[in-house]
């Protein structure tokens, strides 16, 4: 009899016990996945300076296509976008790729180089670090050996410069070159996708992943005849171009046709080299002779020097403007833009943040992408 009571007694024991160990399993799990969910949507706000959208097209496009899973697009054109006078070397791209590739004005794209040159070439050989891969038998169309392709594939994202309701998708790209000087001083090396793209022809295969990012456009931009001021260095212009174009519904079939219903008042602080080096200059010039009212343009030339013979960059540009600028930014409204050089960032903050008023919800209306 003792036995049996001490066999139930025991049997009910575990039971509370296994119940209370499952329930307290429970409760640990709720409070990790909530932690968690915290954990995310913080570090999302707080890597976020620009509004949330809520747009279920926009996240429809991002990363649609990833390394693993491009889209294969063909090049349709290739120009150099710079004058002779400029002492780089920017293509535009032109990519078709027949509907397929999803984007928001703002959005990069990534450009997977030599996506099939792991495949095709038999004579690659790893070298001892595995990080790169030599080969041997393989030069580009200006005769300039390609020392380093990646033995796995990478992309590099470049920001779109066409509007989504154009047929082809566009980008701009800046050659990295430098010259080596050390037993060949006569030999050019180019950046990893630079040498890929310096050597691309039209009807070429390319490779492209994403949508990628969220620099984009307040929705409701046009409705509200939104105030903007954009900041940009070199090829920070690019989604600037896209955002006009999607603004005052560019059509370059029908140039002097006003299709747009956008009233409102852009500012555009540019900083290049010098004046050869200004990209995209004439569909910057279509916009400001057709919105003259709309539009003012700051060009920025850095080989002009200030008086203790450092250069003069377009954040510098700002500060003389500063009042304006402010102005601008408090008393209109504007949502700003920051593309190009990360230096361009602190400087503009601290121009911001040097007014009493700069709080929070300012903050919001300040958008970057930086590199």
């Amino acid at each position: 009899m003792k036995i049996r009571f001490v066999f139930i007694l025991s049997v009910l024991i575990s039971g509370v016990c296994c119940i209370s160990k499952n329930v307290s399993r429970r409760v640990a799990n709720r409070m990790t996945a909530h932690s968690r969910f915290l954990f995310v949507h913080d570090k999302y706000k707080r890597n976020k300076n620009f509004k949330l959208k809520n747009n279920k097209e926009e996240n429809n496009f991002i990363n649609l296509y990833t390394v693993k899973n491009p889209l294969k697009c063909k090049i349709v054109d290739k120009i150099n976008l710079v004058r002779p006078n400029s002492p780089n070397e920017v293509y535009h791209l032109e990519i078709n790729h027949n509907g397929l590739f999803k984007y928001l004005e703002g959005h990069t794209c990534g450009i997977i180089p030599y996506y099939n040159e792991l495949d095709n070439n038999p004579n690659n050989q790893i070298n001892k670090d595995h990080n790169i891969i030599n080969t041997t038998n393989h030069t580009n169309h200006n005769n300039i050996a390609l020392s380093h392709i990646k033995k796995q594939r990478c992309a590099r994202l470049y920001s779109i410069s066409s509007s989504n309701n154009m047929e082809n998708l566009s980008v701009a790209i800046k050659i990295h070159k430098y010259e080596q000087t050390e037993n060949a001083p006569n030999i050019t090396n180019y950046g990893y996708c630079s040498g890929f793209i310096k050597n691309l022809k039209i009807n070429d295969d390319i490779y492209l992943t994403g949508a990628h990012g969220y620099f984009n456009l307040p929705n409701d931009a046009i409705q509200k005849n939104t105030n903007f001021i954009f900041i940009a260095t070199g090829t920070g212009i690019s989604p600037y171009i896209s955002f006009l174009k999607k603004l005052f519904a560019y059509d370059k079939n029908n140039l002097y046709n006003r299709n747009s219903n956008y009233t409102g008042y852009i500012t555009i602080y540019y900083g290049v080299y010098n004046e050869d080096s200004i990209l995209y200059l004439n569909e910057l010039e279509y916009f400001q002779k057709m919105y003259p009212n709309n539009i003012n343009i700051h060009y920025v030339f850095s080989y002009k020097q200030n008086s203790d013979a450092t250069s003069f960059y377009v954040q510098d540009e700002i500060y003389k403007r500063k009042t304006e600028f402010l102005n601008l930014f408090n008393n209109y409204k504007c949502e700003l833009y920051i593309c190009g050089h990360k230096s361009i960032r602190y400087k503009v903050m601290d121009i911001l943040k040097s007014h009493d008023q700069f709080d929070e919800k300012k903050k919001k209306r300040v958008h970057v992408e930086v590199y």
